[in-house]
């Protein structure tokens, strides 16, 4: 059966979904889902997912992604996500943005706020604010509607920070030997987050060796010049409604898969779900991977997570590193600035990259089971002292802070 059709409700668990609406306009033919995971910690936050391959299934999935990804991050939102079934390029996007959010009005923004995701935008989330009647009703909006576009790179910033401290970490903790002057990294993927996070890590001094899209993949082993390809996309972008790799002049290109078979230290998926299976990951140990930062949402199976890990792969989970998005719409939603948002996505990503690398070193198990770990307790209390169970939810308190109070000891 095809995943269109995919049962959610055998994916629920002790955590949810709470809410999962299917919807469909008959006037413009819009199919959208509305996945509302856990608002235990708040309205549940995820962006609007606009794609031909959008299923409820793949909603739900990374609804659940947003849980965690909230709760690690230690804001005052639960997890949800958005999902619209085409292709934005070829359909009448503000009709069908519209009609989605007409749909789903009665859950926003008390117990949903959207955001930008593939395929949507900044004048996407300004369409959907205003028929929503709430600029309250997602975040990523234009600077001129009071938001703090994803267009600025947030996300990509906080992937960048994430590598950074992650591998300063691994090689202070003697368990990586990298440089990071000769670190070589490949990133899959030159959208949003891609393409910033290039951009923040060709900054810090990092060497990004190869990147691709759709279209192609772009290797240099001594390094890309990451400001001049970008600065030729953006020329591009005034000529043709969506340059990609291909696109560039005098760059010799590859087909896009052969990014698994770069050479490369760090392996930086920032593209669609599950690239990283059971059949790429084989490149990516021969290519000599040491570490795997999830840019992306979901990027590998878990198989494909399994192969790593027994061939001494580290990998930095989606929800912890990816989490910049989400911090500066906290930062948006409570009418923080742009700067504000920058400073508060360095200060959490460093404190969580920290407190779970460090954590994962001592106990031996893997970043993700360690941070998984952090989420669900957070998640767990919020929903105990929803139902009233105040003298269970204060022990779990009193648990978590000394368990934050001696990682505090040991980790500075």
């Amino acid at each position: 059966m095809s995943s269109q059709y995919f049962d959610v409700w055998s994916l629920a668990d002790e955590w949810g979904p709470e809410k999962v609406i299917q919807v469909y306009d008959p006037h413009t033919k819009m199919r959208g889902v509305l996945v509302i995971d856990n608002t235990a910690m708040g309205p549940g936050k995820g962006g609007i997912r606009f794609q031909p391959t959008v299923t409820p299934q793949e909603i739900f999935q990374l609804a659940r992604v947003m849980t965690w990804k909230c709760a690690i991050a230690g804001l005052p939102f639960g997890g949800a996500k958005g999902g619209i079934r085409g292709n934005p390029l070829e359909v009448d996007r503000v009709a069908w943005v519209r009609a989605f959010a007409k749909a789903i009005k009665p859950y926003v923004p008390l117990q949903y706020v959207a955001a930008t995701d593939m395929g949507t935008t900044e004048m996407d989330m300004a369409v959907f604010a205003h028929e929503i009647g709430d600029m309250k009703a997602c975040t990523g909006k234009p600077t001129e509607l009071g938001g703090i576009p994803h267009e600025l790179g947030t996300t990509g910033y906080g992937v960048a920070i994430a590598t950074d401290l992650s591998l300063k970490i691994l090689n202070k903790l003697n368990i990586l030997n990298i440089d990071p002057k000769e670190a070589r990294i490949a990133i899959q993927g030159f959208g949003n987050v891609g393409s910033f996070t290039a951009k923040f890590l060709d900054e810090m001094g990092y060497k990004v060796v190869a990147i691709n899209d759709a279209s192609a993949c772009i290797y240099d082993p001594n390094g890309l010049d990451i400001p001049k390809i970008m600065e030729e996309l953006k020329l591009l972008r005034t000529k043709m409604k969506a340059p990609v790799l291909n696109d560039l002049n005098d760059v010799p290109k590859e087909p896009r898969d052969k990014i698994f078979e770069k050479e490369a230290d760090i392996f930086i998926p920032a593209a669609t779900s599950y690239t990283i299976n059971e059949q790429t990951v084989h490149h990516l140990i021969s290519s000599k991977v040491k570490m795997v930062v999830e840019a992306a949402n979901i990027p590998t199976t878990k198989g494909a997570e399994r192969i790593l890990q027994q061939n001494g792969v580290w990998i930095i989970p989606d929800f912890l590193v990816n989490a910049g998005g989400v911090i500066g719409s906290y930062v948006e939603y409570i009418g923080g600035t742009e700067m504000q948002a920058f400073e508060l996505i360095k200060y959490k990503i460093t404190t969580n990259v920290k407190r779970v690398l460090i954590e994962a070193a001592n106990s031996n198990n893997p970043p993700r089971i360690v941070a998984e770990d952090v989420a669900k307790r957070r998640v767990k209390k919020a929903m105990l002292l929803r139902e009233g169970a105040i003298d269970v939810a204060t022990e779990a308190y009193a648990r978590e802070d000394l368990e934050e109070y001696m990682w505090r000891v040991d980790g500075l």
